[in-house]
């Protein structure tokens, strides 16, 4: 059996004059979860849709579970469950209604759809709210009637847009601890669309960030920040930022300030902190801590991608 779950060369989609995705490549392996993170409009969805086939690509290709989402479609989505942007639930009916609806459309059989539909709705905690119209759900209760719907499927692959929005704190846990655990007990494949990148450091195996269509990062969400830089926290005294800024660093040092006294800096080689402490001290400048650290996965996002609002 091929290793990865998602297979992505050279992959692109245009539409007319506009390029929504350009020359992705990523692999997503199997039993893992994999943060497909980016801002609105970076393609995200454009990509989702490919992979399940509902867009065909301009250039490139992509195999899901080893298919093809195109000429395979049906078997490749007989085998994900996939909750889009959209989640798409019929308001007049109740939330089992919606479900029985999905298992019908599934072709299950009535004691096999029972079953799944139950399971499922226990798993998202909504069971003692199956029998009321969805129309009165919060969009937090849409998100996890739509899980519920991608989980009937018993899938390979759970392929998850943004599960998480509009949930209240308790959900979002809950939700990460049953991704977690399908991953672990079932050995489900997660590829998981969000923008809630404390979450995704939390529980992605690997991560990929896209900007405008083109990926500009990937790997370990643990390891991706500055990769690899060496970085550390200053807790100083008597260091005004006009002072700090005109300290002359070793070569590719950068200085960031991140309070009235905490500063971030970067450095070449570990080593390079000893000089900078010597700087700081023959300026006048008391050095209270310096503390090794790791940039977050959200720092080296919003370095990348810069804020929503410029996109």
């Amino acid at each position: 059996m091929n290793n990865q779950a998602v297979e992505c060369h050279g992959l692109s989609r245009r539409f007319g004059e506009r390029t929504a995705v350009s020359n992705l490549a990523f692999n997503v392996p199997r039993g893992s979860v994999f943060g497909f993170l980016g801002p609105n409009g970076a393609g995200k969805t454009t990509t989702v849709r490919m992979m399940v086939g509902m867009l065909r690509p301009s250039a490139g290709t992509v195999r899901v579970l080893g298919m093809d989402p195109i000429s395979e479609g049906e078997l490749v989505r007989s085998k994900c469950g996939v909750m889009l942007d959209n989640v798409g639930l019929y308001d007049r009916l109740t939330a089992i209604q919606n479900l029985q609806l999905a298992a019908k459309v599934a072709r299950f059989e009535k004691g096999e759809g029972r079953k799944r539909i139950e399971e499922a709705l226990y798993r998202v905690d909504l069971w003692d709210r199956r029998n009321d119209r969805v129309s009165g759900f919060s969009k937090g209760m849409r998100q996890k009637l739509g899980l519920a719907r991608a989980l009937m499927a018993d899938p390979e692959l759970l392929i998850l847009d943004e599960p998480t929005a509009g949930l209240d704190p308790a959900s979002i846990v809950m939700v990460r601890d049953l991704l977690v655990s399908l991953v672990q007990k079932s050995g489900i494949t997660v590829f998981l669309c969000t923008h809630l990148l404390a979450e995704a450091q939390r529980i992605c195996d690997h991560v990929a960030i896209i900007q405008g269509g083109h990926l500009v990062a990937s790997g370990d969400p643990n390891k991706l920040g500055k990769q690899g830089v060496p970085t550390f926290r200053l807790t100083l005294s008597g260091g005004d930022s006009d002072k700090m800024r005109r300290l002359a660093l070793p070569k590719d040092g950068q200085l960031t300030a991140l309070g009235r006294e905490e500063w971030r800096v970067s450095v070449a080689v570990p080593e390079d902190i000893e000089s900078i402490v010597k700087t700081l001290v023959g300026a006048n400048i008391g050095v209270r801590a310096v503390i090794p650290e790791q940039v977050s996965l959200e720092e080296e996002y919003l370095r990348l991608v810069g804020s929503e609002k410029n996109d």
